[in-house]
Parts: C-alpha cells; sequence; structure tokens
C-alpha cells in the first residue's frame, strides 16, 4: 500500500494524505499541518492502515502535483482548520 501526500493549494504548510484501497474503491484520507502534531497525526494514520491491513510496511508517496478542492465546503471538511 502506498500512502501519497500532497501539499494544499494556496496553503503551502498543510498536508493531505491518502490511500486509495480495493481498486479505488475506497480511500483514507489525513489532513495534516507542519510540525510535531502533523508527524504524530501522520505516523498514527499509517499504522493504523499497517495494522487494519496486516501490511509488513507501508510505502511514502510525496507529490509535487497540489491538491485544489473543487470546492470550499469540501475543504472545510477535510481541512476544518483551514
Amino acid at each position: 500500500m502506498t500512502v501519497t501526500i500532497r501539499t494544499l493549494k494556496d496553503s503551502p504548510h498543510t498536508y493531505l494524505a491518502f490511500a486509495s484501497l480495493w481498486g479505488g474503491a475506497a480511500t483514507h484520507l489525513l489532513c495534516f499541518r507542519d510540525g510535531i502534531f502533523g508527524a504524530m497525526s501522520l505516523h498514527e494514520f499509517i499504522e493504523m492502515l499497517r495494522k487494519q491491513f496486516n501490511l509488513p510496511e507501508v510505502e511514502l508517496a510525496f507529490r509535487d502535483a497540489q491538491v485544489d478542492p473543487d470546492s470550499d465546503s469540501l475543504l472545510c471538511l477535510l481541512c476544518p482548520h483551514e
């Protein structure tokens, strides 16, 4: 399983981490910010996925492309601190 991390458009210190499952039928998401609490959240997210799906490891992929939510409502739902 690969967790992809991208920055949020117009918010260089906010990131979305996501992993698609079952051929894209489901996606797990985490919105986090730079800093120790963001790092801890990302670690817990990865550990949750690894344990839930009984995986020996989870790969991280950092992508240059930014996430640009089409809707401000969606952005508020994903990242309420924005």
